[in-house]
């Protein structure tokens, strides 16, 4: 392990895993009945989550229901509301990864990348309904996650290969499908991923490879409904090695390691949600379904927080 970390691995939580532990972390937050103490809360991870995870889209957006029951209805229910939003949300990513099962034919092989949760949930469906399939896992640099998707595909009993990032066209002609998580949503249908998806998505459009992403409909950032690009963090040398090997190289060594990237909408075949498989292109009216209008009522989480805190 200790080699692995000199090439940059980390064990880092996944989109939903973070909006999960947000959720756990809330709820603890909300005992007591102080709303102040968790609304302070909320904007403390809103502040952390704007640095170093800006693409995120499901953290902002339970964040806001949350901030707006409060709002609405003060503390009173606000922990059962947030666990709530928690099994919903389990349940939705379950059901995403259902639909995204039905798309999977026996005897398939399947190319994906990072270490998606939606991801894992889908193989472990296709397991457990005997379906035989084979996959191609790249690396996923930098963080290296591919390695902790390709541990669990072996424990899943899943015939696996796990491929540098730069194979994946060389390997595309054996592929039937791409699939891949997300971020976020855009508002246009394109999606943010964790950076070598994109690049993933090309080589599959020019292979006629279909290309599928696993996003429950919070992944949607409804922010881009109104014109906002999402923010796309960058890491440094951290992220690709350890102090040691740092050292060792020229003293002005700079180094780039952009954590994701932005599929766009032609290059995606559908998007799997819990409400069904959709083309990017109708992101927009499942939008509309779930929200009542297009674009939809929404109060800016600065607003929110001014509201609910004052100047405090």
């Amino acid at each position: 392990m200790s080699v692995l970390r000199r090439e940059g691995f980390a064990e880092r939580p996944t989109g939903s895993e973070l909006i999960m532990n947000l959720l756990d972390a809330a709820q603890e937050a909300a005992a007591g009945g102080d709303c102040l103490k968790l609304v302070k809360f909320l904007r403390d991870r809103y502040i952390q989550f704007s640095r170093e995870r800006p693409g995120s889209a499901g953290l902002f957006n339970v964040i806001r229901q949350i901030l707006t029951y409060v709002r609405d209805h003060g503390c009173t229910g606000v922990r059962d509301f947030i666990a709530g939003l928690k099994e919903g949300y389990d349940k939705a990513l379950w059901s995403a990864s259902e639909v995204m099962a039905k798309r999977i034919v026996d005897g398939e092989v399947l190319m994906t990348n990072s270490n998606s949760l939606a991801v894992r949930r889908l193989f472990e469906i296709l397991v457990r309904n005997k379906v035989k399939f084979s996959v191609y896992v790249l690396e996923s640099r930098p963080g290296l996650e591919g390695l902790i998707l390709a541990d669990y595909l072996d424990k899943l009993g899943v015939e696996t290969y796990l491929i540098v990032d730069s194979a994946a066209r060389f390997f595309m002609k054996n592929v039937d499908k791409v699939v891949a998580g997300a971020e976020a949503v855009a508002a246009n249908g394109a999606i943010v991923s964790k950076v070598g998806t994109s690049l993933m998505a090309l080589v599959a459009s020019e292979a006629r490879v279909r290309f599928f992403t696993i996003a429950p409909t919070l992944k949607i950032s409804l922010e881009t409904v109104y014109g906002e690009l999402i923010k796309l963090p960058e890491g440094d040398w951290r992220l690709l090695m350890d102090e040691e090997t740092r050292k060792s190289l020229p003293e002005k060594y700079v180094a780039k390691a952009p954590l994701y990237d932005v599929t766009p909408p032609n290059m995606i075949d559908g998007v799997a949600t819990e409400l069904g498989l959709y083309p990017p292109q109708s992101i927009p009216i499942l939008v509309k379904t779930i929200y009542g209008s297009y674009p939809p009522q929404l109060t800016p989480l600065e607003k929110l927080f001014s509201e609910l805190l004052g100047g405090g």
